[in-house]
């Protein structure tokens, strides 16, 4: 990709230049993201404990910064 920056007068960049075709491109890639929703991508077994860990908090089964890290600290 040929990239040219714009600058203002203080040399800042304020913008950039491509071609329409990596313009087209960049919108093309963006587009089939948009029409992918990552949820459906995820395994089972992933969306479960999403989903679990989501009710736990919910219902105040959460624990603090310093909890977690002095529980795994021996770990890191």
């Amino acid at each position: 990709m040929n990239v040219q920056y714009l600058s203002n007068e203080e040399g800042e960049r304020t913008g950039v230049y491509i071609s329409m075709k990596e313009w087209e491109d960049i919108q093309r890639k963006l587009e089939q993201l948009e029409q992918t929703d990552f949820w459906d991508e995820l395994p089972g077994h992933v969306k479960d404990g999403i989903e679990r860990g989501q009710k736990q908090a919910m219902t105040g089964q959460t624990k603090s910064h310093d909890e977690v890290m002095e529980k795994y600290s021996k770990y890191l």
